[in-house]
């Protein structure tokens, strides 16, 4: 096992999250927003030295997406059952979320690559944070901006993201086709 600097960092991120959710339950806001950014740095930051410093790792390639979803799918959860933000806000955002955790992890056990977030899905990833810090440090128009503007964001990136999973799928195929 890699532990590159990019590795730890995840790994911290996936440590953060029952620290968030702790402070959060405990409605101490401002601190789960404190942790829940630092969550969100990590996040940067893991790509940003993985990509720059060639330290991208088979291991990486399974914990970045893992912490990513495990992170936001959690607070989802909790901003679910506070009632801080409109359901129908939660449910979209949600089932994004499991929709490409769980086809992730069949296309990884199918044993294809996992597949890369667009420029698009790393912006509405960005802004969800950007919104969910908003909404933890009661800044709550703002948040409810960005929330707007990462519905159509989050639906176009996971359009984007079944679409990149058919193209995958159809060029594997056809180079098993050509096998035979």
């Amino acid at each position: 096992m890699v532990l590159v600097l990019p590795n730890i960092l995840s790994i911290v991120r996936i440590l953060l999250i029952p620290v968030y959710i702790f402070f959060f339950l405990e409605g101490e806001y401002i601190l789960a927003a404190i942790f829940f950014s630092t969550s969100a740095i990590t996040d940067f930051l893991d790509g940003y030295f993985a990509r720059k410093y060639n330290m991208i790792t088979e291991l990486g390639k399974i914990l970045d997406p893992l912490a990513d979803k495990l992170s936001i799918i959690s607070i989802l959860i909790a901003l679910f059952y506070a009632e801080l933000i409109p359901v129908f806000i939660i449910i979209i955002l949600l089932s994004r979320e499991v929709f490409i955790f769980i086809s992730s992890i069949i296309t990884y056990l199918l044993g294809y690559n996992i597949i890369n977030p667009s420029n698009i899905g790393k912006i509405s990833m960005f802004l969800l944070y950007t919104a969910i810090a908003f909404e933890l440090m009661q800044f709550k128009n703002i948040a409810m901006y960005l929330f707007y503007i990462v519905i159509p964001l989050n639906i176009y990136s996971a359009i984007n993201y079944v679409l990149k999973a058919a193209k995958t799928l159809r060029n594997h195929n056809q180079e098993y086709s050509k096998l035979k």
